[in-house]
């Protein structure tokens, strides 16, 4: 999957100090996507690496993808 670069506009205030950014809607929501993908990888390894558990790919995508919807 190619990287998108995403191209963020920083709101500053009088001192000029960052105080909000703003992204396109479809930056937001690739980044949002980027984020949780993460996460769920992370949820996965957990339940994997546990001691005296196997997991099939099946139980796997029913666990994550159906709480994700």
């Amino acid at each position: 999957m190619k990287k998108k670069k995403f191209q963020p506009v920083f709101l500053v205030n009088k001192e000029g100090t960052p105080i909000a950014v703003q992204l396109d809607i479809k930056e937001y929501e690739a980044l949002l996507e980027e984020v949780e993908d993460a996460y769920d990888i992370k949820r996965a390894e957990k339940i994997i690496v546990k001691k005296g558990k196997t997991h099939t790919l099946e139980d796997l995508e029913k666990k994550f993808l159906n709480k994700r919807k």
